[in-house]
């Protein structure tokens, strides 16, 4: 459950599919980006967001070091379901339904606010809205609880510091380009891999 909470946090991907509703979908305010992260705490290492479309496709590569093993990894988001494996171990993997996508249904009238996905988010895990801060030069939403620090800037994770279960994590941005070309590579999910799926929490 914890690793389940991190990375649903850390990657922030939010990619829902609602067929039939009238509604613009704009997860980030950005309508396509390369953001690489760096880890340190409880997890050492490197990680790359790939998006395009504004959010509605986005692969998250990491490769870094937990509790003494190193672990890569993939998350590529597409419609309803996040999709994850290990590129060492291209058998299998797992899926997760997309948490957000009755949130959304149930709230969103024409374009939706791309600030209203982290402060809906965080909100529900005891954080609350703090003032502004600036990082790497962007003026970012802050959210501030318990567990940690959490900065964002259009949708998109800049900075978050948390404890979950007595370990902390560190993770930020170290570079950022927006609205660059995003080869269509990174949102293929491999036909050899077998998913087993995962509740939603």
């Amino acid at each position: 459950m914890k690793e389940l909470i991190a990375l649903t946090i850390s990657l922030f991907i939010i990619l829902p599919k609602l067929e039939g509703q009238k509604t613009t979908l704009k997860p980030y305010g950005i309508k396509s980006g390369i953001i690489e992260y760096s880890f340190s705490g409880d997890k050492v290492g490197k990680g790359t967001l790939y998006f395009n479309d504004y959010g509605m496709k986005s692969a998250m590569f990491t490769d870094a070091v937990e509790v003494g093993e190193k672990r890569k990894g993939w998350v590529v988001t597409l419609g309803d379901y996040q999709y994850m494996w290990d590129p060492d171990d291209p058998t299998e993997g797992m899926k997760l339904k997309n948490p957000f996508i009755t949130w959304i249904a149930e709230s969103s009238i024409g374009d939706i606010d791309t600030s209203s996905f982290p402060v809906s988010m965080y909100s529900k895990m005891g954080f609350a809205k703090a003032p502004d801060e600036t990082f790497l030069g962007k003026s970012c939403k802050v959210m501030k609880g318990n567990m940690g620090k959490v900065l964002t800037w259009n949708g998109i994770l800049m900075l978050l510091d948390m404890k979950v279960m007595g370990t902390g994590s560190h993770q930020e941005v170290t570079k950022i380009q927006t609205n660059v070309p995003v080869d269509a590579k990174y949102f293929i999910i491999p036909k050899n891999i077998k998913f087993s799926e995962m509740p939603t929490f």
